[in-house]
């Protein structure tokens, strides 16, 4: 064997060596990730009882009614709850659940999996909105009609939300004082809308089994604040 023959056999052999280094490197990443993701449901699935709730690890979605009305559930592709807790809070009927979902595909995909709080009340009859922080992207086409609904007194507000909904005077009467400082010292909260159904919302974050009491609490009193106005 002479050392050109040498040479070539150690260049396959790392050549192989890295493929393999990678496709375990995968395959520990993987698995580190499901059993992750198993542990959050075991924790979830034992703090539904402390709230009296139910727990389902998988749900439908049409478990919540009309869902793929409000627009964070009507983008993307690979839809999926889980983790879904429900029960009555203060006689509201209310849910905490992980979503994930999929935009765009292969390299330039991206997936998006937060913590949703939802509230079904009676107490609520809101005209439809969504409410997201507002990108470069927003403010561009903006300038070309792309709706963003904007309160010319509260200029923070203004620059850090995108606000649309097809009721604009509705949405505007909705949108008191009290709403708009709220969101204003609360940057990055996202909230979708519409007759007795809310969803609250930080985008592409995951609440913390044991804050799920503290999240549910907190998002309860934002519900207060739609609630019995409109």
């Amino acid at each position: 064997m002479n050392e050109q023959q040498v040479s070539t056999i150690l260049i396959t052999l790392l050549v192989f060596g890295f493929i393999f280094v990678i496709i375990a490197a995968i395959v520990v990443a993987v698995i580190v990730s499901r059993r992750r993701e198993q542990e959050r449901t075991r924790q979830l699935a034992s703090v539904a009882p402390l709230l009296g709730w139910q727990f389902t690890d998988t749900a439908d979605l049409n478990w919540i009614p009309n869902l793929e009305t409000f627009a964070l559930f009507s983008q993307g592709h690979g839809k999926r709850i889980k983790n879904a807790m429900y029960g009555e809070i203060d006689g509201v009927k209310a849910a905490i659940f992980d979503y994930r979902y999929t935009v765009g595909g292969g390299k330039s995909s991206q997936t998006f999996n937060q913590t949703v709080v939802y509230f079904e009340s009676r107490n609520l009859n809101l005209p439809f909105f969504s409410l997201r922080h507002e990108q470069l992207v927003h403010k561009l086409i903006s300038a070309f009609g792309y709706q963003d609904i904007d309160f010319d007194s509260r200029p923070l507000f203004s620059s850090e939300y995108l606000l649309r909904g097809p009721d604009e005077p509705g949405v505007r009467k909705l949108f008191n004082d009290a709403l708009l400082n709220f969101y204003e010292t609360n940057l990055g909260v996202c909230t979708d809308g519409g007759g007795n159904q809310l969803f609250i919302f930080r985008p592409n974050q995951r609440a913390e089994p044991h804050d799920t009491q503290s999240v549910v609490n907190w998002a309860l009193q934002i519900q207060r604040l739609y609630g019995g106005r409109w």
